[in-house]
C-alpha cells in the first residue's frame, strides 16, 4: 500500500512538470496578433532598401551624364580646333603660292610695259597670259593695293621714298613703286609708295629723297 501511494504521488509531481513546460513553452511562442508588426517591419526595411539603391541610381546616372556633356564639349572644342588650323594650313598655303606668283604678276606688266609700241601678236600673246594669271589670283582671293593718291596707311603700304611737294596733300601717296597684294584679311605684300611731305624750310625743294 505504501508503495503504491508513493507511486500515485509521483505521477501527480510529473504531471505538474509537464504541465509547467508546456505552460513556459506557450509563453515562449509569438502570440498571432503579433505578426502583422514584423511583416510591417519587414516591408519598411524593404522600402528603405529601395529607396537607398534608387537614390544610389540616380546619383550614378548624374555622374555619368557629367561625364557625357564634358566629353561632348571637349569633343566639340577639338572639332573646331582641327577645322580652324586646317583652314590655317590651307590659307597657308595659298598665301605662299601666290607670294611666289606675284613676281611672275610683275614681269608681266614690265614686259607689257615695254611692249606698248609693239602691237603684234606677241603683246597680245603676253597680256591675255597675264590677264589669266590675274583671273585665278582673283577668284584665289587675291586683291591689289594699289593707293596712288590715297592717305599713306603704314598697315598697307611701306614708305621707301619721300616727296617734297606743297601742292599736293601731305601724307598721300605720290607714286607706287611696287603694287601690294592681300590675300582675303592678310596682306601678302605691301605697296611699295613715295610719301609727300612738307618741303623743308629753305631747301632746295628736293623731291625723290629716299627714306632712311
Amino acid at each position: 500500500m505504501n508503495d503504491k501511494k508513493d507511486f500515485s504521488a509521483d505521477s501527480d509531481s510529473l504531471a505538474d512538470e509537464i504541465e509547467i513546460e508546456f505552460v513556459d513553452e506557450e509563453k515562449n511562442l509569438t502570440p498571432v496578433d503579433q505578426e502583422p508588426d514584423l511583416l510591417e517591419a519587414a516591408d519598411a526595411v524593404t522600402e528603405t532598401s529601395v529607396s537607398e539603391e534608387v537614390d544610389h541610381l540616380k546619383e550614378e546616372l548624374d555622374h555619368v551624364r557629367d561625364i557625357y556633356i564634358r566629353k561632348l564639349a571637349e569633343f566639340d572644342n577639338f572639332r573646331k580646333r582641327v577645322e580652324r588650323e586646317r583652314d590655317e594650313g590651307q590659307r597657308a598655303a595659298t598665301e605662299e603660292l601666290v607670294r611666289n606668283l606675284l613676281p611672275v604678276l610683275d614681269n608681266f606688266e614690265r614686259a607689257l610695259k615695254h611692249a606698248e609700241d609693239d602691237s603684234g601678236a606677241f603683246h597680245q600673246g603676253v597680256e591675255m597670259i597675264a590677264s589669266q594669271l590675274w583671273d585665278v589670283l582673283e577668284r584665289t582671293g587675291v586683291a591689289v593695293v594699289d593707293p596712288l593718291g590715297q592717305p599713306f596707311d603704314p598697315e598697307l603700304h611701306e614708305a621707301v621714298q619721300r616727296v617734297e611737294d606743297s601742292e599736293r596733300v601731305l601724307g598721300t601717296v605720290a607714286s607706287v613703286m611696287l603694287k601690294g597684294f592681300t590675300l582675303g584679311d592678310r596682306l601678302v605684300r605691301p605697296a611699295m609708295v613715295s610719301v609727300v611731305v612738307a618741303p623743308e624750310a629753305g631747301g632746295n625743294g628736293n623731291n625723290g629723297e629716299g627714306l632712311s
